[in-house]
């Protein structure tokens, strides 16, 4: 079974459904034939790289400071619940995620795919880092494994921008406005951050009903084929 999972990284519903689905696929019998493709979104595609206050972040929002860190203290509560994730909203970073998206791409020609996906989760939201500068992605690259040359020449370079495109493009024929959004199968979807049970329930329904597909397929095969000029007619 394949996953593709549309995700952005500093999307406090993106963390949490990618750590229900994570825990699902633990308790999932069949969690080990299971993979799961991160692909790429952007939340806000002309996002500008700055780091601001409180004060202007509020103003931008409409919205006094108490009220704005009301609501950041209520978002961090709700990540620490549901994912066991803690935020850090001391300081306020801008930073748009295209290049992250690059480089998760790069890193997935490597089987690294996942692990850069949830590092660039934790340098957004939980560490404060400005994951739109090329020297903190070629850093949390080198964490990961990656050569650190090699992903700095990547950066550099225009690869992966079709890529991130593509999934982008994707997106929009799934009708996809908003994320976490999930894709079983190329077949089932599930919007949202749904809860364990629900991921869970969803896996075993799909698998079953794949399986019985398979089944099904096989046998039919099996009625009405030639192999070795034999034919079962």
């Amino acid at each position: 079974m394949r996953i593709d999972v549309w995700s952005d990284f500093g999307c406090p519903f993106c963390v949490i459904g990618k750590r229900k689905l994570e825990n699902a696929l633990g308790m999932f019998t069949m969690g080990d034939k299971v993979e799961v493709v991160y692909r790429s979104f952007q939340l806000d595609p002309n996002a500008e790289n700055r780091t601001i206050s409180t004060q202007q972040l509020a103003r931008e929002k409409g919205m006094t400071v108490e009220q704005l860190k009301a609501k950041q203290a209520q978002v961090a509560k709700m990540i620490k619940k549901e994912a066991g994730l803690d935020v850090n909203y001391d300081q306020v970073i801008v930073a748009n995620t295209f290049d992250g998206h690059r480089l998760v791409h790069f890193a997935a020609k490597v089987g690294k795919g996942a692990e850069l996906t949830e590092r660039l989760i934790r340098a957004c939201l939980s560490q404060s880092m400005n994951i739109a500068d090329h020297n903190v992605l070629v850093s949390l690259g080198s964490e990961a494994g990656l050569n650190e040359r090699d992903v700095a020449e990547m950066l550099e370079s225009d690869a992966y921008k079709d890529s991130v495109k593509a999934d982008i493009a994707e997106a929009r024929k799934l009708n996809i406005s908003g994320v976490p959004f999930f894709v079983f199968n190329n077949k089932y979807t599930i919007s949202g951050a749904q809860s364990e049970e629900g991921f869970l329930n969803a896996l075993n329904s799909i698998w079953d009903e794949e399986k019985e597909f398979r089944e099904e397929k096989a046998r039919s095969k099996g009625d009405d084929s030639c192999t070795d000029g034999v034919c079962n007619v």
